[in-house]
């Protein structure tokens, strides 16, 4: 089973935008989402130190049967809702002025990251619990 999930990252060490946050959708093996992004935890995911720079939240999640279908769901958020190209895709290190455009290359999934408003990560979670209900709904069927 893999689990998909949604997570909000906030930056301890650049300054963000004012009213803007970066977030995650994706995939993990990991029962606990936050250790998909702990250095010390050896599962099979490149690590990095750099993932300490963020305060990493799991806002959502949710058990897929399949990698495939976790997959498909995360490529719908990532491609049809908040796709690339679009105004939520950004290059992290641009936005939050690093010292380097791949300082944070290194730390796998940075890369994915959207840059949403406080009201478009409380839609998104809106939308997630939705599905979720659906999904609990169509069990109990």
């Amino acid at each position: 089973m893999y689990k998909f999930y949604f997570c909000t990252f906030k930056n301890k060490k650049f300054q963000v935008p004012e009213n803007k946050v970066f977030c995650k959708f994706g995939i993990t093996h990991q029962s606990d989402v936050l250790r998909r992004f702990d250095p010390a935890i050896d599962d099979g995911y490149v690590k990095s130190e750099k993932y300490l720079d963020w305060e990493i939240t799991a806002d959502f999640s949710v058990w897929f049967n399949t990698k495939e279908e976790a997959e498909a769901e995360e490529q719908r958020w990532l491609t049809q809702v908040f796709p690339n190209p679009g105004p939520t895709k950004v290059w992290v290190e641009k936005v939050l002025e690093c010292d380097t455009m791949d300082y944070y290359s290194e730390a796998t999934g940075i890369t994915e990251l959207r840059l949403l408003t406080e009201k478009q990560r409380k839609w998104a979670l809106w939308q997630l619990y939705q599905m979720k209900d659906k999904m609990k709904e169509e069990l109990a069927a």
